[in-house]
């Protein structure tokens, strides 16, 4: 196992592990909040825009927490410690799963939308079943070995290619939550403007790091407010 000096500053690598920390502890935080929230909604009406709102935010903090664990706790060792061979394999395979959750996760935000502001005429069914069928599709493309997932080289093809769906997602998800606005009556309006901008802004910031991070490290410092805008989506779903 050979051990590779990590070229970052180390004030750069203490930073980048410390918002690691900070942000994987928010997540736990979050979920004893919204656990706690979801346990005291009333949950005798399925339909009940509470109860419904703090389920899909509880499930949302868990497929964040355990996506970016798999991804940030390597990366957390890596810049206390150093890389390894056993780690780069940990690096990538963290960055398919959490890859794989975060296409998930707007499934789960599409439905938490819709199921806050039931109505059967305005549900948002064909957004949500595009979605389902784009995530599917996402999900193959990740498994392809093209993505190079386990090189620090990576392929930026690939990183186009397996990103295309991802955008589509994320365009129907803000096109679903102004939807949702158009029918809103159980919350204000601004929740779910503050849910469009937030999905928006993070779409913004991930995609150069996607495609071009690994050519171009220092554009990783992208991934912070795209993190923030996550961790925003949480707030208004929980607090807001």
């Amino acid at each position: 196992m050979v051990m590779r000096e990590n070229d970052k500053p180390l004030g750069a690598r203490m930073g980048e592990a410390g918002f690691c920390i900070l942000y994987l502890v928010t997540l736990i935080i979050f979920l004893f909040i919204i656990r706690g929230k979801w346990a005291a909604a009333d949950n005798d009406s399925l339909y009940n825009p509470e109860f419904v709102r703090y389920r899909f935010a509880f499930l949302l903090t868990l497929l964040l927490l355990i996506g970016d664990s798999f991804h940030l706790i390597p990366r957390i060792i890596e810049n206390l410690k150093g890389r390894t061979e056993r780690l780069a394999f940990s690096l990538g395979l963290g960055n398919i799963i959490s890859s794989v959750t975060m296409t998930i996760f707007y499934n789960v935000l599409m439905k938490a939308g819709d199921g806050m502001e039931y109505h059967y005429e305005a549900y948002n069914l064909w957004v949500e079943q595009t979605i389902l069928w784009l995530t599917v599709i996402r999900i193959a493309l990740l498994l392809f070995p093209q993505n190079a997932w386990f090189s620090p080289e990576g392929n930026r093809k690939w990183a186009v290619i397996r990103n295309v769906p991802f955008v589509l997602i994320g365009i129907l998800t803000i096109i679903g939550y102004f939807r949702v606005i158009g029918n809103a009556s159980n919350y204000p309006v601004s929740i779910f403007v503050q849910v469009i901008v937030a999905v928006a802004l993070s779409f913004l910031t991930y995609l150069p790091v996607a495609i071009y991070g690994k050519e171009k490290p220092k554009l990783g410092m992208l991934m912070i407010p795209k993190t923030v805008c996550y961790v925003w989506i949480l707030s208004v779903l929980t607090f807001g």
